[in-house]
């Protein structure tokens, strides 16, 4: 199974000059637990949870750009990796979430969740149980 079968394709970005508290509550009503930055466009880094409460115990919380918190270098995955690939590069770089990367384009991102998802479904099959239909 590649990545592109399983990703989440609904992608949240914030450009780097949005203010860590517009990206809070960003984060807050889509509901996600990380976002995209892109300058111009272009993948230039992530922000998770993580960053988003390191920052809030900073004073200068409120005059904090994403930019300046994001974590960089981004690490990527390609479509057509497989599941096995995608568990070994979250285990290798400790991400729980991985933008999925077609040329230059930003596609989707595939996340802890995702994988434990398909994991989850992989062992109903295995046991034989039928899968409900939408």
């Amino acid at each position: 199974m590649q990545v592109r079968d399983f990703m989440t394709a609904l992608i949240i970005t914030s450009e780097a000059d949005t203010m860590v508290k517009d990206a809070a509550k960003l984060m807050a009503a889509e509901d996600v637990g990380s976002l995209l930055v892109t300058k111009a466009d272009v993948l230039a880094g992530m922000v998770t949870r993580r960053e988003i409460i390191g920052a809030h115990l900073l004073s200068s919380y409120q005059s904090l750009t994403v930019e300046e918190i994001m974590v960089t270098p981004v690490v990527t995955i390609g479509p057509e990796a497989d599941l096995g690939q995608t568990i070994a590069l979250m285990n290798q770089t400790g991400r729980r979430c991985i933008p999925v990367i077609e040329g230059n384009d930003i596609i989707g991102v595939v996340t802890t969740t995702d994988v434990i998802r398909v994991l989850a479904t992989m062992k109903l099959l295995a046991d034989g149980a039928p899968l409900e239909e939408d």
